[in-house]
């Protein structure tokens, strides 16, 4: 494939390159295997790094911006974010290997394709154009149990399901202006009519998140179950994030990943928690309706338990480290 590369200074910059089909990029991990794989066809590439606008974790007022530039691995070292959001460090910690890390931008990794592989591998899906979704009759181990519409597959990203947890909102722009979207709202389930993944329009590109400021009382972690120990995608993965008051359970975000096309919020399991005293007890006897509306496949029923498991794992491993 022949194609041009542009290298923008400024974001004015970045919209005027990206006319006529052209595609951003910065960290480029997920772009360049999809072009070499032909997944993807374009005829320019607009190199984001240079926009210095798109960089960078500061601290404001009420929280702190981190720009789309921003790779996985500044994210996970950064202090604050270790101390104050520590499931979003260890979703980032815990993405790809350390190599992708290092160059994997937050923007990059929550507007990340899917990994599922029939689409990867060439097969016409509806996220390919195609009028069917061949992990649903297929090899379905790693499909979605819950949630999902006319496509099956996961949403690939850990981070994602930290930001949700923090009831994140995710800053967007094109062409007719700036836009805010709160986390929870940005990803979608695709289906036949709309591929989508995430409701950003054509133009339109993630140019920082923002996190809200939490209570010192706050305590959070990210587990992930995964296949090897390291470098691979979730089978089931959970985000939890709470308020000690009174030695009870307040505020609380569960958000389930690798189990959903969206990262899942179980609102369900939120509101069984809030009140509950913040004991030994939650872990060991604690009975909580986990994915309790799951529609799971012939060959993935067993994300249903493992979802229960990890989320005593997340809830032990806050009690250990209180």
């Amino acid at each position: 494939m022949n194609f041009e590369i542009a290298l923008p200074q400024t974001l004015d910059d970045a919209f005027v390159a990206n006319e006529n089909g052209a595609r951003w990029f910065a960290g480029g991990t997920d772009l360049i295997p999809e072009i070499k794989s032909e997944l993807v066809h374009t005829s320019r590439l607009v190199n984001l790094k240079r926009v210095e606008e798109l960089r960078g974790i500061r601290n404001i007022s009420d929280g702190i911006r981190i720009g789309a530039l921003t790779t996985l691995a500044e994210i996970s070292e950064h202090e604050t974010i270790r101390t104050n959001y520590r499931a979003l460090a260890q979703a980032c910690e815990l993405a790809a290997s350390p190599q992708i890390r290092n160059v994997a931008t937050i923007g990059g990794n929550l507007n990340q394709d899917s990994r599922c592989a029939y689409f990867r591998n060439g097969f016409p899906c509806y996220l390919r154009g195609g009028d069917k979704c061949f992990m649903r009759d297929g090899e379905n181990r790693d499909a979605a149990v819950i949630a999902y519409r006319d496509c099956a597959h996961v949403h690939p990203s850990d981070p994602a399901n930290a930001l949700v947890a923090f009831d994140a909102q995710i800053v967007v722009r094109g062409r007719a202006g700036e836009r805010t979207i709160a986390a929870q709202d940005f990803f979608r389930a695709p289906d036949a009519n709309d591929t989508r993944m995430n409701v950003l329009n054509a133009d339109e590109m993630i140019t920082e998140i923002i996190l809200p400021n939490v209570a010192e009382n706050t305590r959070s972690v990210y587990v992930k179950a995964m296949e090897r120990a390291v470098w691979t995608f979730a089978l089931v993965g959970v985000a939890l994030k709470f308020e000690i008051r009174n030695s009870k359970f307040e505020n609380v975000g569960v958000v389930f990943g690798g189990v959903a096309p969206i990262p899942y919020r179980e609102f369900r399991v939120e509101k069984t928690l809030s009140g509950q005293e913040w004991n030994e007890n939650l872990v060991t006897q604690g009975n909580f309706e986990v994915l309790g509306d799951a529609q799971p496949l012939a060959h993935n029923v067993y994300k249903i338990r493992l979802a229960r498991g990890v989320l005593k794992r997340a809830l032990r491993e806050c009690l250990e480290n209180a």
